[in-house]
């Protein structure tokens, strides 16, 4: 466990200093039981991070609504840049309570974002938009001091409207990434420490600059609106 939460902390200076047009966000997996419930969360990523909201619509159905903001500064073969992203989705699901702790669920959503690139010593901006579409299952252990789990994330991406210094280049590109990502909390009934792990690996390489790893540390709570 201890060198699960060391990997968290290192990933990210390895990663955090490259011009990405594609940054994966975390996963949300609330693991719900009953009609009510709902879960916010926090994962913490360099200068930014996920935002992660998750409300039970019924004894069977869910929605979320997350987004993920990244900027980060750092050195790319001997040029100082900030690069990362501004993202928003929204998600529709089922929840299915196998016993009285593991827990099975699945998701579809639909989100957009923009990722950018500035070279912080010339003039020079890239940014990216681009279209997600993914389907996401989750299977977790859920107790009052400890949830675990596995969520398998499914995204179809297509990014388009490239431009440098407010020139549009023309690129686009559509791929599809598997992304499997391992998620942790730990703390009290209302309030965790949580941690996720995951890798996001391109089915076609067709969009090859893309951030491999998924990572994130952060807190959630979870209370009833009942």
């Amino acid at each position: 466990m201890k060198k699960f939460f060391i990997l968290l902390l290192i990933v990210p200076f390895f990663f955090s200093c490259t011009s990405f047009i594609y940054y994966p966000n975390g996963a949300n997996a609330p693991l719900f039981k009953e009609k009510g419930e709902m879960q916010l969360a926090l994962g913490i990523k360099g200068l930014g991070g996920d935002i992660r909201s998750a409300y039970a619509l019924s004894d069977y159905f869910a929605m979320q609504i997350n987004a993920n903001f990244l900027d980060v500064f750092g050195t790319e073969f001997g040029v100082a840049h900030n690069s990362g992203q501004y993202y928003g989705e929204g998600a529709i699901g089922f929840y299915k309570p196998l016993s009285e702790r593991f827990i099975f669920e699945g998701y579809l959503g639909t989100g957009l974002g923009t990722t950018f690139f500035r070279n912080t010593e010339i003039d020079y901006l890239r940014t990216t938009n681009y279209h997600k579409i993914y389907a996401q299952l989750d299977v977790g252990f859920r107790s009052k001091y400890f949830n675990i789990g596995l969520a398998i994330r499914e995204a179809f991406v297509n990014t388009y409207c490239t431009k440098v210094n407010g020139v549009i280049t023309g690129d686009q590109y559509v791929d599809t990434f598997f992304e499997p990502i391992l998620f942790l909390a730990l703390g009290s009934e209302k309030f965790k420490i949580n941690a996720q792990a995951g890798f996001s690996d391109s089915q076609f390489s067709i969009i090859n600059n893309y951030a491999p790893f998924i990572f994130g540390l952060g807190l959630e709570t979870r209370f009833s609106l009942k």
